[in-house]
């Protein structure tokens, strides 16, 4: 299964769940992670720094390298990524004028799909060529959402784009549910949980995940919420979107 983190918004803890979830499913599946953002905080959240000879997304996506070549193991078991850096925000212009763009990033997974059992992939905060990529090759999309008063703010521009996408390029994509983010008791963040589940419905609006420093520890540790702190009600949202994928 491959699942897109996607929300054009920035600071909604793309990076910081697909961490969370690639870690609980590494627990019982091989699963790859993809930094498709150029500031490459997925990469440094996992511990990671970019050698200079060390391949990643930018030559994967410009077709320089398989992708086999750039992928990296983490000291997580059965967890791997596909890096990124800096370098992969001129790969996005780089790839403007080539035939068959938007097909770039599903053309060169096809290689190793059968090595993993579930691929995610953290995209960058843009509805860009980069994100496109990603929605094209997804069969499901998560889309991460901070519990503040404009985070329904641009989701409209998000569903547009997946409905173009599934028109246009993979008729099989859909969103696997919205994960309310940040989440903590007060009105707004009430409020923002019942508008959410007005517009996609209470079936695709996942658990809360509630706002702690945790988050920003564990990626300083480079690892995982579940390794760093076996805290429950900061893990069950994420137990939550895995029980969604096996239904």
């Amino acid at each position: 299964m491959i699942i897109a983190l996607c929300n054009q918004k920035g600071g909604v803890s793309k990076t910081t769940s697909t961490i969370c979830l690639g870690g609980l499913l590494a627990e019982s599946a091989k699963v790859l992670l993809i930094d498709l953002d150029p500031q490459g905080n997925l990469t440094t959240g996992l511990g990671i720094e970019v050698e200079d000879d060390q391949l990643t997304t930018y030559e994967v996506i410009t077709e320089q390298c398989s992708t086999a070549a750039a992928i990296a193991p983490t000291n997580i078991k059965n967890l791997d990524i596909l890096p990124a850096d800096i370098t992969l925000a001129k790969g996005e212009t780089e790839i403007l004028g080539k035939v068959g763009n938007f097909c770039l990033l599903k053309e060169q997974l096809e290689s190793i799909l059968d090595q993993y059992d579930h691929i995610l992939i953290d995209c960058p905060p843009s509805l860009g060529l980069l994100t496109i990529n990603a929605l094209t090759v997804a069969d499901h999309v998560l889309v991460p959402v901070q519990c503040q008063f404009f985070a329904l703010k641009g989701l409209a521009a998000l569903l547009e784009t997946i409905e173009s996408v599934k028109k246009r390029l993979n008729p099989n994509i859909d969103i696997l549910g919205v994960l309310p983010t940040m989440f903590e008791q007060t009105v707004m963040g009430r409020d923002v949980i019942t508008s959410l589940e007005k517009r996609f419905g209470k079936s695709l609006v996942f658990p809360a995940v509630p706002k702690s420093v945790r988050f920003a520890e564990s990626n300083l540790a480079g690892e995982p919420i579940h390794i760093y702190a076996n805290d429950h009600k900061l893990i069950y949202p994420y137990k939550s979107i895995i029980k969604a994928m096996e239904a």
